[in-house]
């Protein structure tokens, strides 16, 4: 089990992530922020190839995830509460190395600017954003965000799919997993110069929480 600590300023404990065996971790650090947001990090190292190292965090994480590829590094991320955790993945040798972060979301900020606005023009009126992270790698750029809000699935689902179709984004898949928990539904959308994964999902508190992940060529988007 990997304890992350506990938020000096935060009421709610840290959740602890379980760590499939076989896999070793290692400190990175300690706490540090990123975009103002507490975050716990750790090293991953295992034998195993980045393959079978997925499959055990996908089973230790739970459902609903988010995964997407970038670069041969493997991401899976889950909303828990008032955190988030990712693994990144990518191969080292025969073996695998990454990260699993753990932030805490919970800790954004409060106020709207009009930047936040822009970011939350695609969701419902009401909607919360919990957590931006951008990353430029090479020709892509990639952006994701976790929004909450207090309307149900369905009603998110044709909404952020109405909004990306305005954008010229197309559906290209829709998975509905009424067994999980949550509910939860994956959206995936293309561009000819970018694609768009959403996974929206009731959380434990009632609220429904949407994490989209856009990837983006840079060159397409100028």
């Amino acid at each position: 089990m990997l304890p992350c600590g506990a938020a000096v300023s935060a009421p709610t404990a840290w959740p602890v992530i379980a760590v499939p065996t076989g896999i070793e971790t290692f400190a990175t650090g300690g706490e540090m922020r990123v975009n103002g947001l507490p975050l716990h990090m750790r090293g991953v190292l295992s034998a195993r190839t980045p393959v079978q190292v997925a499959a055990l965090f996908r089973a230790s994480l739970g459902q609903p995830l988010t995964e997407h590829t970038r670069d041969g590094t493997l991401v899976l991320g889950r909303a828990l509460g008032e955190f988030y955790a990712t693994v990144q993945l990518q191969p080292a040798g025969s073996g695998t190395r990454g990260l699993l972060a753990v932030s805490h979301l919970g800790a954004a900020p409060g106020p709207h600017d009009s930047a936040t606005d822009r970011l939350l023009s695609r969701f419902p009126a009401g909607s919360r954003l919990l957590t931006q992270t951008r990353s430029v790698d090479g020709p892509r750029r990639a952006e994701l965000l976790t929004v909450s809000n207090a309307m149900g699935v369905e009603s998110n689902v044709r909404h952020l799919r109405r909004a990306l179709e305005a954008q010229g984004y197309t559906l290209e898949h829709a998975d509905s997993a009424a067994s999980a928990p949550g509910g939860a539904t994956s959206l995936f959308f293309k561009t000819s110069a970018s694609e768009a994964l959403a996974v929206i999902y009731r959380d434990s508190q009632g609220h429904t929480a949407i994490a989209l992940n856009t990837i983006t060529r840079l060159e397409s988007a100028r």
